[in-house]
């Protein structure tokens, strides 16, 4: 019963047709990112990260090799100025040896002198009885 004046009404049945129930709401999922939206690194686009980053190793690479061929470069002219003061020394050498040879042959013109056969020449050895060690008095007979 209703706390309010009048009867309770028996229902009765409408003619209208009852409302057909409304449809719940849909979750519909977000759309796929769009490609410059997956290009973003939190707000900031990913490319102006990238490119620099790309631009600065490139460029690391570019200076290591520039370098590495400096470095080739001073090897090789220091072979070359070595192999050239090898040279100039042999040629020192051979001058030195015919100067020698020419003053030789001067002394002996000068001197009257022979020289002697290299085969003829024999050289005198100590017997091993006879030498004397470091800290050791030198015989006499």
């Amino acid at each position: 019963m209703s706390t309010r004046g009048g009867a309770a009404r028996v229902a009765e049945p409408s003619t209208r047709p009852a409302p057909a129930p409304r449809p719940r709401p849909r979750v519909v999922p977000s759309p796929p990112p769009r490609r410059w939206q997956r290009l973003q690194l939190h707000g900031l686009r990913l490319a102006w990260v990238v490119i620099p980053f790309i631009a600065i190793l490139l460029g690391g690479v570019v200076w290591v090799n520039v370098a590495r061929l400096n470095i080739t470069t001073q090897a090789g002219r220091t072979v070359d100025m070595y192999d050239q003061v090898q040279s100039d020394i042999l040629k020192l050498r051979a001058s030195l040896a015919q100067k020698d040879g020419e003053v030789v042959d001067q002394a002996a013109k000068r001197l009257g002198m022979v020289q002697a056969p290299g085969s003829g020449l024999t050289y005198v050895t100590v017997p091993p009885s006879a030498r004397v060690t470091p800290g050791q008095a030198p015989r006499t007979r």
